[in-house]
């Protein structure tokens, strides 16, 4: 943590501005230079993820700290600037809108219906099954019905908890191999294509919140954003989920 900065807000004016004031690590995820998670051991990928889960409840809890933000950049149109095997932790003391919003969202309807959106969504999912890529005892891996882009992917877990730092040992272990097995579906059908993935997690003083569900979104960079998307924030998807989910499952790993 920077300790010559501070999180204090100020004005400028009309403007409002903070230091660079936060957390900032680099998970090495294996001595292997070439190796990624789709081309890792289950008990390797297993590894990341408890030093995912370990530094999330230490950072989580640190003074001042609001989100932690646990993520992958994997190639250059993903934005990495290491070759070497990594993920990164960010903390922060601020909750942007981009984040802050959506948590707004779904408050929102558990207040009107009383139910998780996110549970209700991956009850619908299973029963359809046009979306889902793979399912185990405590994940599904849905292509979402209004994915954004082509082979977006989300890792679900099916018992509710708003906060990544909650996972149990069982999960850790069943999540290592839907990670890895889902990684190599997108390694192996899309030819190693670049991507992001990200924990989605409850912010400081939101993890008992009932509406929230943490989640990982995985993003291949197959497509760029353009003047429509960034300008209206709708965003076109030349593929159909449903086609993507059913390209995934039959991906043979």
């Amino acid at each position: 943590m920077k300790r010559d900065s501070s999180p204090e807000r100020k004005r400028d004016g009309l403007f409002l501005k903070s230091d660079g004031f936060g957390v900032g690590e680099v998970v090495i995820e294996t001595p292997v230079h070439n190796k990624t998670i789709a081309t890792m051991e289950t008990f390797e990928v297993e590894r990341i993820i408890r030093a995912y889960r370990r530094r999330y409840l230490k950072l989580i809890k640190t003074e001042e700290i609001n989100l932690v933000t646990i993520f992958r950049n994997y190639g250059p149109l993903a934005g990495t600037s290491l070759e070497h095997p990594h993920s990164q932790i960010i903390a922060t003391p601020i909750i942007p809108p981009h984040v802050r919003d959506p948590i707004n969202k779904v408050r929102d309807s558990f207040d009107s219906y009383g139910t998780c959106v996110y549970c209700d969504v991956l009850k619908e999912e299973l029963r359809q099954r046009e979306r889902v890529i793979l399912e185990t005892d405590f994940f599904a891996v849905i292509s979402p019905f209004a994915a954004r882009s082509p082979f977006e992917t989300r890792i679900i877990p099916k018992e509710h908890r708003a906060s990544f730092g909650d996972i149990s040992d069982r999960e850790v272990i069943d999540l290592a191999e839907v990670l890895r097995q889902t990684m190599k579906k997108i390694y192996v059908g899309l030819n190693d294509p670049n991507y992001n993935y990200i924990i989605r997690s409850a912010p400081y003083g939101d993890e008992e919140a009932r509406y929230l569900h943490w989640y990982i979104v995985i993003i291949p960079k197959l497509t760029t954003p353009a003047g429509f998307e960034i300008s209206s924030g709708i965003y076109i998807n030349v593929s159909l989920p449903e086609q993507c989910a059913e390209f995934l499952r039959n991906v043979d790993v």
